[in-house]
Parts: C-alpha cells; structure tokens; sequence
C-alpha cells in the first residue's frame, strides 16, 4: 500500500479556460515526493498553491457542490417515498406498490356499481393515483408543473391543493390533512384521507374506508343533479337546479299551480332537494328519484307564469317563476343614484389622503340636482351623507322605489404601485378581463364590512352567476356607451372604454344598472383633479347628458312624447 501512495504524490499545474481562472488539477506522478513537499511549503509560507485567484477556487467548489445537490436530491426523493428500508431491491420494489396486483376495490351505492384501483402505501398510509380516481369519478384536471398545483372540478365545486402540501383548499376553505399528496415515478399520489375531503367537498359523497379488506364505500359519489337553490326578488322568484354535467330536460305545467321538469338520465338525492319556501309565489320543490330521470316538482301557491333556460360554468337549469318584464309602456320618471361606500367604508384613499366616499357623494349631489333641474324627474339617492349602506340594500332601494335607472358613482384605484388612469363604465356580466376583474374584486371587498358577510357572499356570487342574463342587460349595455361618451366630451384624461364585471351593487337591480368609475384616485394627477370643484361638475356634467340622451332615444323608441 505504502508502495502504491508513494507512486500518486500530487503534482499540480495550472490550466486555464474557465474566465481566465487558475484552476487546481490533481494529477499521478511518478517520483512526485519533492513536488507534494513544495506544495506543503508553499501553503506553511501562506502562499497559495494553485493560483493567485482564491475567488475562483470557491465558485468552482460552488459549482461541484450543486453539480452533487442535482444528482443526490432526485436519489434522495426517490429514497423518501421508498416506505421500506434495509431490504432487497425486490423486496422493496414489492412493499413500494404493495396492493398494486390486488388493488383496492371501490363499491358504489351499496353494491350498485363496482370498479378496482391501484395503491400504494408508504409509512402506513394508502394511496391512490390522481389520474384513476379523475377518471372514475369524472373529475375535470388542471395541473400546473410549474407551481405543482393541481385543481379538481366538478360542476359548480372546486379543490385546489399543491403536490407536497398538507393544506387544501374545498370550495374557498382551508383544510388540513395529516398526510399530503406526494409523486412517485412521476405520478400524483392521494392519500384516503384526502379522498373523503374530494367526495364530499366535490362530488357531494360520503366515503368508507376499511385498510383491513380494502374496500372503499362511496355513497352518493355518482349524482349529477347536485342540488337546488331558490332566490325570492320583488315579484319574481328565481330556482336553480345545479348539475354535475349537461343534461336534457323538460319543463311543462301540468296544473295551474305546478311546474314539473324532468331531468333525464338524471340522479339525486331527493331529500336534499326539498325545500320549503312560501315567500308569496312558490309554496314548495319537492324531488323524485324515477327509474330514468330526477323529477323537480315545483308547487305555486298560485297560477304564475315561468320561464326555464339553461346556464354553463357551472351547468344548472333556471327556472323563474313570474319573471319580470320589460316595462315598455313608460317614461323614464326615477332614477336612483348610488354614491359609492360610505361611513366606515372609505372606499380608495388616494396618496393626499382623499377618500373616496367623499368625492363620489359630491358628484351624486351635483347630477341629481342637474337631473331634477333640467328634466323635472325624480331623483333618489342611496346616502345623502357619510353614513354605510350595504350592497345588498343599494339594488333593493331602487327596486323598492321603482326606479327606471340605477347609477353607480366610484372612484378608481390600481393595486400595488401601479398609478392607473381614466375613467370607465361597467355593466353588470361576466367579467371578460383581468383589469376589469380586479375592479370588481375592490368594489366587492365593502361586502365583508356586512354582518353576516359569509352568508352574504354566497348569496351575492350565486346572483352575479345567474343574474348575468339580466333581463335589462342590452340596456344597461347601451346607457354605459352613453355614459362613457358622454365623459369624454368632458374629461380631458384616457378613456377606458366600457368593459362588464360581477359587481354586488348591481346585482339584482331590475332596471338597466351600471356602475361608473370617473378617475384614479391611486393617480397623484387625478386625485387632485377629483378634489377640484370643476371636475367634479364636468363628471356630473358628462352622466347628465348621457342620461338625457338615453331617456330621450328610449321615448322615442317607445312611440312617446319626447320631453324637450
């Protein structure tokens, strides 16, 4: 031995071609005792025997380090989900898909349908793969590799969670579960544990688990009309039958005071169906499971007339019994005008301390006085002072005072740094942008200031979904034209154009609505301009004219008298 090591002494030299570095390289030589000696000296002396760029020897060392880190971790991951240590290759290739040759049997419904899954267990946990349970249970996948997010969908619900993560989250709540998903030879495992929160969260299933004979019990996971939901509005009632997929149907009354809608190929759960209502229209839903079709049997508490249509994301038949029509026998005689926020909610603070509520209060005031002024019509308006008004009640005054018009008033602001610019309309749909989106998201956030704010939430999202077929929304789509033409004959700052979004305050309204956003108060340059007197006229000036002019070509397209 000492024969050989007195045969591979160090001889170094220098090479260079790595940015001009000195690099160290370790060489045999033969007879090279004098030259690992001079080495040893060198470095007693404190010189530096491989070069004058000490620098570079560490990055070089750097680099071989995370050359080592790129070829170790995918080693040491796969070693991780390997739940057996300290045996053969075989033996653990065999406890690594253990269940993978007998698998673990799913059963439906008590024995009504029955299908057999790959597992997996590691650290005493059983697994499933993502992409069988997707395919079994009809889920719709999104998968991320950048993020490692993955998303599951089923009908209006929704699971988000990261591969590795032990949170989830089941229709905007926040889970935990004590074992996370985990990759293994490029696949996405589940754990059991996390398929309970799946079928119920998702598919509306309750699910049984037993590790001993590994079965796997759903009950219910197979429904596809999810559910049914009703919203009472002046006049009107609106039902809503929730699917998992498309599905054909057929509405018909077969009594005065009975809607039937058969649902085909349809499966319930008829006692979740049911519902008691008695709000003046609708006594009650009662659902029947038939051996081919869920059947929705609505009771009037009088003969009304309905109207059924379908909408996507999510798929649900609307029903709406006593649906309101469009008042086409009339002048336009009130308009409701709403100062955005109020009291405790200021709404956007510009970077000069302007709020919001304030500057928008003060143009309502001017555009009502210059609508009573000028067109001797009745204006209402929301707040007159710096008190809070919740959304909700916002749409519900104009309705109560049947208003023909329902105006909105904001101001705008931009997220982060960014300053904005200009002013836009909106009317009340599905929001098509991300800019327009994010305005929404802004305008809503007041609604959390409510009591009872997560009741409140769910109601108002179920509305903007289905509210977006307004009855008036080609109105309301031509009075925001109007009002943005008619600022920018008056404002000299960027015209945004006319845009739609899901706004809370609008929704409802059963009158053409829209909301105005008149300047950025995020801008320093427009801030200032939303505090000066004048603009605020110019603004009231601008939505003046626009509702002159709407109300003016609205009569004339009714055949009425057109009011000078």
């Amino acid at each position: 031995m000492k024969r050989i090591l007195r045969h591979r002494n160090l001889n170094k030299f220098r090479c260079r071609g790595l940015g001009g570095l000195s690099l160290p390289r370790i060489c045999f030589s033969p007879g090279g005792d004098r030259e690992a000696k001079h080495v040893f000296a060198d470095r007693q002396r404190g010189d530096n025997p491989y070069g004058s760029n000490p620098k570079g020897v560490i990055l070089i060392g750097l680099m071989v380090i995370a050359l080592i880190a790129l070829i170790a971790l995918p080693l040491l991951a796969q070693e991780e989900i390997n739940p057996v240590r300290g045996k053969s290759s075989e033996a653990t290739a065999s406890d690594k898909y253990r269940g993978t040759s007998n698998g673990v049997k799913v059963i439906y419904d008590e024995g009504q349908a029955e299908a057999t899954i790959k597992s997996l267990t590691f650290q005493g946990t059983d697994f499933v793969y993502l992409k069988e349970m997707v395919k079994l249970f009809r889920l719709d996948l999104k998968w991320d590799a950048i993020t490692k997010k993955v998303t599951l969908t089923s009908g209006p619900d929704q699971v988000i969670f990261f591969v590795g993560s032990s949170q989830i989250m089941v229709n905007d709540r926040i889970k935990k579960i004590i074992q996370p998903s985990r990759f293994s030879n490029g696949a996405i495992l589940l754990p059991i544990e996390f398929l309970s929160e799946i079928l119920d969260g998702v598919l509306k299933a309750k699910i049984d688990w037993d590790s001993k004979t590994r079965i796997l019990k759903v009950s219910g996971g197979r429904l596809n009309v999810r559910g049914v939901r009703h919203f009472s509005y002046r006049g009107s009632t609106r039902i809503v039958i929730d699917l998992l997929r498309p599905l054909s149907y057929k509405a018909r009354k077969e009594l005065p005071d009975q809607v039937i809608i058969d649902v085909y190929g349809g499966e319930c759960n008829p006692g979740e169906l049911s519902l008691e209502i008695n709000d003046g229209r609708v006594k009650n839903i009662q659902a029947f499971q038939l051996p081919n079709a869920t059947q929705i049997v609505v009771r009037l508490i009088q003969g009304l007339p309905y109207k059924d249509f379908t909408l996507k994301n999510p798929h649900r038949i609307v029903l709406d019994i006593n649906p309101p029509q469009k008042r086409l026998d009339y002048k336009i005689t009130t308009i409701v005008i709403d100062p955005g926020h109020g009291g405790k909610d200021p709404g956007a603070i510009g970077r000069g301390g302007t709020r919001e509520k304030d500057v928008v209060l003060a143009i309502a005031k001017e555009l009502k006085r210059l609508i009573s002024e000028r067109l001797g019509i009745r204006v209402v308006l929301t707040r007159t002072g710096d008190y809070f008004v919740p959304l909700r009640e916002r749409t519900a005054r104009a309705n109560n005072e049947r208003a023909d018009l329902f105006i909105s008033i904001h101001a705008n602001a931009a997220l982060g740094r960014g300053r904005g610019e200009g002013f836009e309309t909106y009317f009340h749909s599905l929001a098509l942008t991300k800019e327009a989106k994010a305005v929404a998201r802004r305008e809503n956030a007041v609604i959390r200031l409510e009591k009872g704010s997560r009741k409140a939430m769910s109601q108002a999202e179920f509305i903007l979904w289905d509210m977006a077929h307004n009855t008036y929304l080609n109105e309301s789509s031509d009075l925001a034209i109007l009002v943005q033409e008619g600022l920018d004959k008056k404002l000299k700052i960027r015209n945004r154009k006319v845009d739609q979004a899901h706004f809370y305050v609008l929704s409802g309204a059963d009158m053409p609505s829209i909301l105005v956003e008149v300047a950025f108060i995020s801008n320093p340059r427009e801030e200032n301009m939303l505090r000066n007197l004048d603009f605020q006229k110019r603004v009231a000036e601008g939505l003046y004219n626009a509702i002159a002019l709407y109300k003016r070509n609205f009569e004339r397209s009714m055949g009425l008298a057109i009011t000078p």
